[in-house]
């Protein structure tokens, strides 16, 4: 049982305002600041000690705890403070929050204000309602999270990553739409570069086509040996970038070009195992052109929960209690920060947040009706993982 006045404290009405002034907040990545510095004034409202590091110039990540009563388990919540560029077709201004047919829109109302926003209340009702625990409870916002993933490898290096498990407040509902992951693929880019020969274009057999060379590795990649895993399946991959040949037009057999492929990786294979079959890909082919295979970033690791683990049981009762249904899991293809905490860290994440609507579209939603279990979760699992 949580003991006290920390579930009657929680305020729905806190978290739609919240989430109302986070979206009039610009912060599509690069441009984190104005949320650290709303984030950071909320928590020091509620008696939290905070830190601003500066990850890159006027890109700060936030970190602020509250220490309970004696020693004990460290627990942190971690939200990402980037959301993506706009995309074309709004129906209104996306930093302007709308509320229609009981949702919420705006730019970052899913992902992932919506999740700030009931962490926000959790911590609140936990500072108004004295609420005792052992050991910490902290609360992580990071940048980049929608690009390179540089706020949470910052964090990595801090004693905010020191801790038990970190909840992700991700838009992850445990339901159909988006079950709960044990797991996450790792990825890598492929930066590939073909070096050919130039000729006039007229008597292109003088000179060696780096673009068709490219072309041919590009129409066999389906031949690259993706390893099976027995939860993920298999990786996959798609080619992102191609370019090459002239700036200024002139009939020259181009000498150059590089492409770039995205490759999601299972467990057990590495970066250096999918250069090596990309190299055996290329070589098998017999192509005049010298071949170059480099990666570039982002890069991330995979990585697999066990059900064992404390904050996953404590989660599983939770949910079933509060929704009134078990759960659903799967092993996700995709990545959030998790893969740096998890898959580089070592450290156990759960992904939970309100349902999904719209994520990295337009006219992004959250459903309101999932502010209030989502934010009455949070609170049970703080309370249970730190020994209520």
């Amino acid at each position: 049982m949580v003991t006290g006045d920390f579930l009657k404290k929680l305020d729905d009405s806190y978290t739609c305002r919240c989430l109302e002034e986070m979206i009039r907040i610009n912060s599509v990545v690069g441009q984190e600041a104005e949320l650290a510095e709303y984030l950071k004034s909320e928590l020091e409202a509620l008696g939290m000690k905070s830190v601003v590091e500066e990850v890159e110039p006027d890109r700060p990540n936030l970190y602020a705890r509250l220490e309970g009563d004696g020693p004990g388990k460290r627990l942190n919540f971690n939200c990402h403070l980037d959301t993506v560029p706009v995309v074309e077709g709004w129906d209104s201004d996306p930093f302007t929050p709308v509320i229609k047919d009981a949702k919420m829109y705006g730019l970052g109302s899913c992902d992932m204000k919506g999740g700030i926003a009931c962490t926000l209340n959790m911590l609140k009702a936990l500072a108004d309602s004295e609420h005792k625990f052992d050991g910490e409870l902290s609360f992580s916002g990071v940048i980049d999270e929608e690009a390179y993933g540089k706020g949470a490898k910052a964090m990595l290096k801090t004693d905010f990553a020191r801790v038990d498990a970190i909840v992700l407040a991700e838009p992850y509902s445990g339901d159909e739409s988006k079950p709960i992951p044990l797991g996450i693929t790792g990825k890598m880019l492929y930066d590939v570069h073909v070096k050919g020969e130039a000729a006039h274009g007229f008597s292109p057999h003088l000179g060696i086509n780096a673009i068709e060379d490219a072309g041919k590795i590009i129409a066999n990649l389906k031949k690259l040996e993706f390893k099976e895993h027995p939860n993920f399946g298999k990786g996959n991959y798609c080619t992102l970038k191609v370019e090459g040949g002239y700036e200024i037009y002139s009939v020259v057999v181009p000498a150059g070009c590089r492409f770039e492929v995205n490759r999601l990786l299972v467990p057990g294979e590495t970066v250096e195992t999918a250069i090596e079959d990309m190299r055996g890909l290329v070589d098998s082919l017999g192509l005049d052109s010298e071949v170059e295979i480099k990666t570039k970033p982002p890069r991330y690791e995979a990585y697999i929960m066990n059900m064992d683990e404390k904050i996953i049981r404590v989660f599983d009762q939770v949910y079933r209690e509060v929704m009134g249904r078990e759960p659903l899991y799967e092993y996700a293809y995709g990545i959030t920060d998790a893969n740096i905490f998890a898959g580089e860290g070592g450290i156990p994440c759960l992904h939970l947040g309100p349902k999904r609507g719209g994520a990295h579209q337009k006219n992004e939603y959250v459903p309101l009706d999932w502010l209030p279990p989502v934010s009455k979760m949070f609170a049970l699992i703080a309370a249970r993982f730190l020994g209520d």
